[in-house]
């Protein structure tokens, strides 16, 4: 939230619509670590949500005449597309990795599968992160932005531009995804906090 005498989102974008790189430049520092605790969330280590982040921004320059305001805000926004980057990465990746595998001699054996899965195995630390993982992309967008980053149901509705009442219902469905997704971890204990 800005200081009183700091300006508005409202304000810096405008500016930032002009060519301001200055204003821009205030709505990253002001936004930037939340961006990157929402990418986080998406991505499978801290440099891929580092890379999202730098990207994220990178578009919201670059559209910056498509970036919609939700409330005075430009955090919304940012956040969906952070979601959106590190999805696309995710699918790219595992392209990429199945183009590799398809070129690989099967005689060569590779270690990179062993240590791929070590790196994976220290992201997902608790059960909670572990479930919410196994969540839809649509469920895990929806409990990302309404739960953890505690956007309302309005603001949410304005970013993804859908009815208020529907993202309602799909945070209830995805609520109940979720409790029985950790239900089915069986001995994972949930604390009540976030990875």
């Amino acid at each position: 939230m800005p200081e009183k005498n700091e300006a508005s989102d409202v304000v810096l974008w405008s500016r930032a619509l002009d060519g301001d790189d200055r204003a821009f430049a205030v709505l990253f520092d002001r936004h930037a670590e939340r961006v990157h605790r929402h990418a986080r969330r998406f991505s499978a280590n801290r440099e891929d949500a580092e890379d999202v982040t730098a990207l994220v921004f990178l578009e919201a320059w670059r559209l910056r005449t498509r970036v919609r305001v939700v409330n005075g805000s430009v955090i919304g926004w940012l956040l969906v597309t952070a979601a959106n980057i590190a999805r696309n990465g995710a699918r790219a990746r595992i392209r990429h990795e199945r183009l590799l595998r398809g070129l690989r001699p099967e005689s060569v054996p590779d270690h990179a599968e062993a240590v791929l899965g070590e790196e994976g195995r220290e992201v997902v630390r608790t059960g909670v992160r572990a479930a919410f993982e196994r969540l839809s992309p649509r469920d895990q967008e929806i409990l990302a932005l309404c739960i953890i980053e505690e956007l309302t149901p309005q603001d949410v509705a304005k970013v993804l531009r859908v009815p208020s009442g529907a993202v309602r219902t799909r945070l209830s469905r995805a609520k109940a995804r979720l409790r029985a997704a950790i239900g089915d971890l069986g001995s994972t204990e949930w604390d009540g906090e976030w990875a």
